[in-house]
């Protein structure tokens, strides 16, 4: 039987927002602003254990996949996600709070499951459990 689990996924398109971290905050600034500099001040603003991860990356591949997100898919992959037919489970990090659309997520027959001690890096941050929760969705 096929079986979903997405990990820390945009569900919808981002907004961007300069000056935050993340997508938003790349996608904020054209590839060329973020090539000649801005990727300085995303460094500065993510903090080194975030930018241990994105440092690995090309800085044009570091801004094209952080634009993406902020488009979006037609139709979004949250109402993709609602319409599968198989069991799904969707992975969040516990300290983001409350998953904006959890209970209709839940309602439509997704597992919400929320990873403690760990931050955007799940697998990074919190291996063990990380490893526990995928292992569950894909299983059960």
């Amino acid at each position: 039987m096929s079986r979903l689990a997405l990990v820390d996924a945009n569900l919808d398109p981002l907004p961007r927002k300069p000056a935050s971290g993340g997508s938003s905050g790349i996608a904020a600034c054209s590839e060329q602003e973020f090539l000649t500099g801005g990727w300085e001040e995303v460094r500065d603003r993510v903090g080194s254990h975030w930018w241990s991860t994105m440092r690995l990356a090309g800085r044009e591949a570091l801004h094209r996949s952080a634009v993406h997100p902020t488009r979006g898919t037609v139709p979004t992959m949250r109402e993709l996600l609602l319409d599968l037919r198989i069991p799904r489970a969707f992975l969040l990090p516990e300290a983001d709070g409350p998953f904006p659309g959890a209970d209709v997520l839940s309602e439509a027959g997704v597992s919400v499951v929320a990873i403690p001690d760990c931050g955007h890096n799940i697998k990074l941050d919190n291996p063990e459990a990380f490893v526990r929760a995928a292992a569950g969705a894909l299983t059960n």
